[in-house]
């Protein structure tokens, strides 16, 4: 490691300490730690929300039934951001006043976790496994914030580089959400397209609320692109993509992990087929689910009279992650041994078959490595495994 980059993570470890001190006892008892969570449960970002939500409170339910660790059990407190920033503020803020949280876990946006970590890194609070694969959310390194992701960046330099070898493409067009999310998502497109030497000839932004799209598609068609970037979320992922493709545009079309939806595959009346995505977290194969996986389906669809999605998933993972964490921080749980228990975890192994995980003080991003999937006959199908970035 740099010389640099040894001290940037000594002073932030050395912070870590002095934090703890006034922290290591907030929202933890003998016989409880409280864990909140700030999350989308009724805005544009729901589908997420929502699904990672109750996936995390079966693992925690689970955890609570066995005894949980250390002599405690998890009181799991979650408040509705809207994905709406000053909601995501409100809603920390009572978490950490009102519910006196030890930590936080999948706050849901890229804008709103960044919010939230303006009040929880003042208290010595850790921050992890945020609903966003944002690069500013875990670089550059904070002893109290880690990542499940590849993240935004990555996900687009492995989708550019793969259809630069596969058709060679030349020029790309972009269309983001106008947000934080939208800036890393163009970030990444635009360091991997100079690496390339592919130009960028088309770019456009709008807000999580719009509609119609029929003047951002017309321009798209007209800059006749090799290949169009989504870094777009769900309503607006079908919208664009069923424009684009009745202007006639015919270039590959690919969008993120936000965009990894069911509800993205099945719109339209299968007007969807065609769309990618590169995602470092895959929806199981419930066809040929293992033990774990069918019991795991059965328990869902009976807690929450619905099929569990990959954000179901996610949301079962990062409750595991903390899990862990917390049994093998041992009976005196502070932020710092918590941490520390999080970043000792080394090839976790999905139990749904998504690519392995893993972490250390310098590698704060869990993912190691992607997928490239894409809709047929309006489900989404493996194109390519272990993608490169």
């Amino acid at each position: 490691m740099k010389t640099w980059k040894k001290l940037a993570l000594m002073v932030a470890l050395g912070s870590l300490a002095a934090m703890t001190a006034e922290a290591e006892t907030r929202g933890v008892t003998d016989d409880k730690v409280i864990i909140g969570s700030h999350s989308d449960l009724s805005g544009p970002l729901a589908s997420w929300g929502v699904s990672a939500i109750n996936g995390a409170k079966m693992r925690i339910d689970d955890f609570n039934a066995a005894g949980g660790a250390n002599g405690r059990t998890i009181e799991f407190l979650v408040e509705d951001s809207q994905y709406q920033v000053p909601l995501a503020v409100r809603a920390t803020n009572r978490l950490v006043q009102r519910g006196d949280v030890f930590a936080i876990l999948l706050g849901t946006g890229t804008g709103h976790t960044l919010a939230s970590y303006e009040i929880t890194d003042k208290l010595g609070i850790p921050n992890v496994f945020p609903l966003s694969a944002a690069r500013s959310l875990a670089e550059p390194v904070h002893p109290l914030h880690v990542s499940l992701f590849v993240s935004y960046q990555d996900q687009a330099a492995g989708a550019i580089r793969y259809f630069k070898t596969k058709d060679n493409i030349e020029t790309v067009c972009l269309q983001t959400l106008a947000n934080e999310y939208g800036e890393e998502v163009t970030e990444g497109v635009r360091a991997v397209s100079e690496e390339l030497g592919i130009e960028i000839v088309q770019t456009g932004s709008h807000r999580p609320t719009e509609t119609d799209f029929a003047g951002v598609s017309t321009a798209i068609r007209n800059a006749d692109c090799d290949l169009v970037y989504l870094g777009t979320s769900g309503r607006d992922t079908i919208a664009l993509y069923t424009t684009l493709r009745q202007l006639g545009v015919t270039a590959p079309i690919v969008g993120n992990m936000v965009s990894y939806l069911p509800v993205v595959a099945t719109a339209a009346g299968g007007a969807m087929d065609g769309l990618y995505v590169v995602t470092p977290v895959v929806d199981a194969d419930w066809k040929n689910a293992d033990a774990f996986q069918a019991d795991f389906v059965a328990r869902y669809r009976a807690a929450f009279g619905q099929d569990p999605t990959v954000q179901s998933q996610i949301g079962w993972i990062a409750a595991d992650l903390t899990t862990k964490a917390l049994e093998k921080a041992g009976p005196d749980l502070t932020p710092d041994s918590f941490m520390q228990a999080i970043l000792s975890i080394d090839d976790y192994s999905d139990p749904f078959g998504g690519p392995s995980l893993s972490f250390s003080a310098e590698k704060r991003f869990g993912g190691d490595s992607l997928e490239l999937l894409q809709v047929e006959n309006s489900a989404w199908v493996e194109r390519e495994r272990e993608l490169p970035f």
